[in-house]
């Protein structure tokens, strides 16, 4: 086969050439082996195009079911593992739905393999289903055209699968704090609602004289007493808007950079983002993907504004001609290592590698960092809510010591 491509040598020009090979992922291996580094590559054969007329009832037209992640991540390795021990796919589609529990996910590998004895290739019939994104149908389009499909779907189990854990150790860094607030609220909200009226009403039998900071904790639970309800909605209210803030395109860019000001959030928000993203990208250049998509992909993974508006950046300057390395550099959101690791992978034709040592090393730093802010935040937290309890029990508390002195 003939394929054209658009590519960047190894003194930074461009090149537009064509290159002679049986497949898309062996002309990358000949123009890698030469030190390039490929941007673009297109077959000039003639391909026939499919098209899909995909039927769908209204209830799967009208809500996207979810899979849950881990029946993802089975599929595609038990699918890597048959394809690589020589079954064809249609085989091994069958041998899967067969033994599928979810029946939404049977369904949809019923359509895929239905679709593939039409003459479909995996890749069209996945696109046709909500539960793929556009990261793992560019790698197994990359593994079908190269020959490596088997490669390409544990590449796709493998990658789901660091990408969940990723996020479940960002997650795990908040639930500790968030977890030990909401019972510093809890129990003020408890005192204030339910033990502060009843002090209240009794020291009023006693008719003894109360100090200031008592009174004030008596007006204070007057106050919760009467308008629990309204601040309850009021936190919920500004918890839902901060999430909506977020999410929405216009607002999403603020609140991103409002995280990266944050002195403890900005490093877990930029490393997880750098983790994810540098994976993302050592995994499209590892299946023979050009480089200018695999970035387009890695920006997707990004999940913060300055950082995907970093990447953009780093798309453009590559296409233009601008080294890899120096692209990145250019860009200024990308941290020293990572510019450098890309400027050391173009140059020794080991991108993906030096990448994977990117994301790698940027999840042993979070890592680092969640046990190290876990234990920074433990201590500082619980004195924290000791105090609140303690000013409280004492503002309570004394008048009754104070109370019985008086009466004795």
């Amino acid at each position: 086969m003939r394929f054209k491509y658009r590519a960047m040598s190894l003194n930074g020009e461009m090149v537009e050439d064509f290159v002679e090979a049986q497949d898309s992922s062996r002309a990358f291996e000949i123009l890698k082996a030469q030190g390039i580094l490929v941007i673009s590559l297109t077959a000039q054969d003639a391909v026939q195009n499919f098209s899909k007329a995909s039927t769908r009832n209204a209830l799967s037209v009208a809500f996207n079911f979810r899979v849950p992640l881990k029946t993802l991540v089975i599929f595609f390795r038990q699918l890597s593992t048959i394809i690589n021990s020589g079954v064809n796919l249609s085989t091994g589609l069958n041998i899967l739905s067969d033994s599928e529990e979810n029946k939404y996910f049977k369904k949809i590998l019923l359509e895929i393999q239905n679709d593939i004895g039409k003459g479909f290739t995996l890749t069209q019939a996945m696109k046709a289903q909500k539960v793929f994104n556009q990261l793992l149908i560019s790698l197994i389009e990359a593994g079908e055209a190269g020959g490596r499909l088997g490669y390409a779907l544990e590449q796709c189990a493998v990658l789901l699968e660091k990408q969940a854990a990723l996020r479940n150790k960002v997650r795990s860094a908040m639930l500790y704090p968030s977890f030990v607030m909401l019972f510093a609220v809890g129990v003020v909200a408890f005192f204030f609602i339910f033990l502060v009226p009843k002090f209240e009403a009794t020291f009023k039998n006693l008719n003894i004289e109360l100090p200031a900071v008592t009174l004030k904790i008596f007006s204070m639970g007057d106050w919760f007493t009467a308008h629990w309800h309204f601040l309850s909605a009021g936190l919920l209210g500004a918890c839902v808007l901060i999430y909506l803030l977020s999410k929405f395109q216009g607002t999403r860019g603020i609140m991103d950079r409002i995280k990266l000001k944050i002195p403890v959030i900005k490093n877990l928000v930029m490393k997880s983002s750098m983790a994810r993203s540098s994976r993302t990208l050592s995994a499209m250049t590892s299946a023979g993907v050009p480089i200018a998509m695999g970035i387009e992909m890695a920006k997707g993974t990004a999940y913060n504004v300055l950082v995907e508006n970093g990447y953009e950046e780093l798309k453009e300057n590559v296409i233009r001609g601008v080294s890899l390395g120096d692209a990145a550099k250019s860009a200024k959101i990308f941290p020293v290592l990572v510019s450098q690791m890309m400027r050391i992978g173009q140059e020794t034709g080991h991108l993906d590698n030096m990448l994977e040592r990117v994301a790698s090393w940027y999840d042993q730093e979070l890592d680092d960092q969640i046990k190290a802010t876990v234990s920074l935040l433990e201590p500082v937290l619980v004195i924290i809510v000791g105090v609140i309890i303690a000013f409280i029990a004492v503002s309570v508390f004394a008048p009754i010591t104070s109370a019985i002195v008086q009466l004795s």
